[in-house]
C-alpha cells in the first residue's frame, strides 16, 4: 500500500481540472481576493483544492519563479514539494496561513503539551483519536479575526481554510460575517462546505461558490489501485460503488476493511425479511471494538439501502456487486417505497447519535427494517 496522504500534503489533484483553470484564470486576471465558499460531497477532494489553491497562492508570494508559462502567467496551481512553502502549509505551520476547525478539549491540549515539554515526538494516531468539540465555537472565530488583523508575515497574501464551515455554531458563524464582507487585501477565506444548507444564509450570500461533483468511478478506482495494488478487481468495485464518487469515502472503506465488511453485511440480509438476531449481535460486537469499521458499516448500509430505494423509483438497474442485487430486489419488494425512504432517514438520524448504544443502534436499524417489511 502507498502512502495516503491528508489533504494538505497532496500534490496531484485528481478530476477537477476545470475548477484548477477557473482559479487560474481569476489569479490572471488578479480578481481572486476574498471568501469563497467551496463545495460538494464530503472526500471528492474540496480540503485538497484548498490547499493547493492556498499553497499557490502563499508560494507567488514568496517565491514565484518556475510557475510561469510562455505567456508570463502561472498555468498550474502547482508547487514544487521541495518548495519551503509546500513543506510549511503541509505541516500548518505557514504564519500567513490559519486552519479553523474544531478545537481539541482542554485536557487533550494539556496532554499534547505534555508529550512536546518531555521532548517527544507527536504520535499521528493519538493526534488523529484527540478528542475535539462538537462544533466550531466563537472563540475559534475570534482567533481567527486576530490572524486577519494582523499584518502578513511575509509581506504577501494571507489564507484562512475552515474546515468545515458547516460545523460553525450559529455564534461563530455570525462573528464570521465582517470578516466575509471585508477581507483584508490580498486575503483568501475559503470555507469548505459538505452541505452548505446548513450554513446561515447571510453566510452563503458573502462568499463567492465553486462547486465540486463527484468524481467518475473510473478515477475512484484509480485512486484505490494507487493506494491498494493488491485489491482485486472485484473488491475495488465493491469499495467505489458504495462511495458514490468520493475517493476519500472509498479510501476510508479500503482503510477498514470494507470490502470484507460488505460481504459480511450483505450476508445478514439474504434472507431478509427473516434475520437472525443472534447473527446481528455478534456482527454489531465485532465491528464495535473498531469505531472506524462502525462508521464504515453504516455508511455501506445506507448507501446500499439509498441505492435500492433510487432503483426502484427510477426504474434503473445500478451497478452491484455479489449479492447486493438480490438483496436489494428482496427488500424494496417486501417494503412500500415511500416507508423504505422513512425508514432510511430514520436510521441516518439514529446512527448520527453518537450518544447512544451504537450496537443497539445497528441491531435496531436491522429490525427497524424487518418490522417494515411486515
Amino acid at each position: 500500500m502507498t502512502e495516503i496522504r491528508k489533504p494538505e500534503e497532496q500534490s496531484v489533484l485528481f478530476g477537477h481540472d476545470s475548477a484548477e483553470r477557473g482559479l487560474l484564470e481569476l489569479w490572471n486576471k488578479k480578481t481572486i481576493a476574498g471568501s469563497w465558499m467551496i463545495c460538494g460531497p464530503k472526500g471528492i477532494g474540496k480540503a485538497t483544492l484548498a490547499y493547493r489553491l492556498a499553497r499557490f497562492v502563499l508560494f507567488r508570494s514568496n517565491e514565484g519563479e518556475g510557475l510561469f508559462g510562455d505567456d508570463g502567467l502561472p498555468s498550474t496551481l502547482a508547487v514544487p514539494e521541495t518548495s519551503s512553502v509546500f513543506k510549511a502549509v503541509a505541516q500548518r505551520t505557514h504564519p500567513d496561513l490559519k486552519v479553523v476547525e474544531r478545537s481539541l478539549k482542554e485536557e487533550e491540549l494539556k496532554s499534547r503539551q505534555a508529550v512536546l515539554n518531555a521532548g517527544k515526538a507527536l504520535d499521528e494516531e493519538t493526534e488523529k483519536n484527540r478528542k475535539r468539540f462538537d462544533e466550531i465555537r466563537i472563540s475559534d472565530i475570534r482567533e481567527a479575526g486576530d490572524f486577519l488583523r494582523r499584518t502578513s508575515a511575509t509581506g504577501g497574501w494571507r489564507v484562512m481554510i475552515i474546515d468545515a464551515a458547516d460545523e460553525m455554531n450559529v455564534e461563530a458563524a455570525n462573528a464570521l460575517l465582517k470578516s466575509l464582507e471585508e477581507p483584508p487585501e490580498k486575503t483568501l477565506i475559503l470555507l469548505i462546505s459538505h452541505n452548505p444548507g446548513r450554513l446561515l444564509p447571510t453566510v452563503r450570500s458573502r462568499c463567492r461558490r465553486l462547486v465540486l461533483k463527484p468524481l467518475d468511478d473510473t478515477i475512484v478506482e484509480r485512486i484505490l489501485s494507487d493506494a491498494y495494488p493488491d485489491l482485486t478487481d472485484e473488491d475495488r468495485r465493491s469499495l467505489t460503488l458504495p462511495a458514490n464518487g468520493s475517493p476519500g469515502k472509498a479510501l476510508e472503506f479500503a482503510a477498514n476493511g470494507g470490502n470484507k465488511l460488505f460481504e459480511e453485511l450483505t450476508a445478514l440480509f439474504v434472507s431478509f425479511p427473516d434475520l437472525s438476531v443472534p447473527a446481528l449481535y455478534e456482527f454489531s460486537d465485532k465491528i464495535l471494538k473498531d469505531k472506524d469499521k462502525l462508521k464504515t458499516v453504516q455508511e455501506l448500509m445506507l448507501s446500499g439501502l439509498s441505492k435500492a430505494a433510487v432503483s426502484a423509483a427510477t426504474g434503473t438497474v445500478y451497478p452491484a456487486i455479489g449479492n447486493e442485487k438480490n438483496v436489494a430486489d428482496r427488500i424494496v419488494s417486501k417494503i412500500p417505497l415511500l416507508k423504505l425512504m422513512d425508514l432510511i432517514d430514520e436510521i441516518r438520524s439514529d446512527f448520527a447519535d453518537i450518544y447512544l448504544d451504537q450496537k443497539q443502534i445497528f441491531v435496531n436499524a436491522c429490525l427497524k427494517l424487518q418490522r417494515g417489511a411486515e
